[in-house]
């Protein structure tokens, strides 16, 4: 049986509003396309495009159903996914645990240190062609990246893969942190599950978490509000 790895993962929607938003335009153009003459795709070394793409989209697909339209408000509940409630018996967040095959996260994080490569200002032999690709999406208006040079789109690209290749459950508290959600997941049957007050702590923290990988560096105040 194939490696997996276990991601106990809140559906936060600015954590995995980036995720999503990868494909278009960043993956599909970087991919071969038969509607661009010439065009046969990205070299990137050690990560070949269409499996880092296919990679990715195996990936989304273990999100639950739903997570989609959980984070464009078209639906306010994720069927079969456990609804955390706080001590005050306000809604805090779906806590979904997802199996990921490592074969999977594997060509994604080889991308992401080849985001890294690109965004540097010598990118080495065999990055050169990504870096051109990137520079010429940067300036493009519409998406979520900040404008400008193709640092700033291989920045943001790595911090929307955070979710499935950067734990929350770093730093002092990490550990408590895990095995705080590990418990809660354990005992949800039926959503909603109520949290008690050091429960809640802890998901708030592993949100904010996500949320900062995501994002970026931001003060905690301006991620909570």
């Amino acid at each position: 049986m194939a490696p997996t790895r276990t991601l106990s993962l809140p559906i936060v929607p600015d954590a995995l509003d980036g995720l999503y938003e990868l494909e278009d335009p960043l993956l599909l153009a970087l991919r071969p396309s038969a509607l661009i003459p010439g065009h046969e795709g990205v070299p990137i070394p050690a990560a070949p495009i269409e499996e880092v793409y296919q990679a990715y989209r195996r990936v989304l697909d273990a999100l639950p159903e739903g997570t989609v339209e959980l984070m464009e408000e078209l639906e306010d509940d994720l069927p079969g996914v456990p609804l955390l409630l706080g001590a005050d018996g306000g809604r805090v967040v779906h806590l979904a645990a997802i199996e990921v095959a490592e074969a999977d996260l594997a060509p994604l994080t080889t991308f992401a240190d080849a985001l890294d490569r690109a965004a540097s200002p010598c990118p080495g032999p065999g990055f050169e062609a990504l870096t051109q690709a990137l520079s010429e999406l940067a300036p493009e208006h519409g998406y979520q990246w900040p404008q400008g040079e193709a640092a700033n789109l291989a920045h943001w690209a790595r911090q929307a893969l955070s979710p499935v290749l950067c734990s929350p459950f770093e730093g002092p508290r990490g550990a408590a942190n895990h095995a705080m959600l590990s418990e809660v997941l354990r005992r949800a049957g039926n959503s909603p599950v109520h949290l008690d007050q050091d429960e809640e702590a802890a998901v708030r923290r592993v949100m904010l978490s996500m949320e900062r990988a995501a994002i970026g560096d931001q003060d905690e105040e301006a991620l909570t509000t």
